[in-house]
């Protein structure tokens, strides 16, 4: 038995979805105990390829994997509306590890960065 939620197992198991081109933004470091690299296309305002790269705990793994699914073909101003405190419960993020969901969120903010260069 899996000392993991459900849910985490599920989406740390998939492989990772490498993203697009057009957006790109990265937080954290291996040091930190995760790096996070965010990866989109934008088409008419709407984000397509959304994808990750991550070193991270399987909990932050698997956010991080919701989290691009929900993305795909949403506007673009939806990087910047990830709900942390919606993904630690849903994920079931230990305290200990909630402070990692921060890096996320700062990669998906360096990633909408990103698209005022291509807008």
């Amino acid at each position: 038995m899996s000392r993991y939620p459900q849910q985490v197992v599920a989406y740390f198991h998939r492989p990772v979805c490498s993203g697009g081109t057009m957006l790109q933004g990265e937080a954290g470091s291996v040091e930190q105990g995760a790096w996070i690299a965010i990866a989109a296309d934008c088409e008419a305002g709407q984000l397509k390829n959304v994808g990750f790269h991550a070193f991270a705990c399987p909990h932050i793994i698997a956010a991080c994997h919701w989290a691009v699914e929900v993305l795909e073909g949403a506007p673009v101003q939806a990087l910047q509306d990830i709900q942390l405190d919606k993904l630690q419960q849903e994920f079931e993020i230990p305290v200990e590890k909630a402070g990692k969901l921060l890096i996320l969120k700062d990669a998906f903010t360096s990633c909408y960065a990103a698209a005022g260069s291509v807008t």
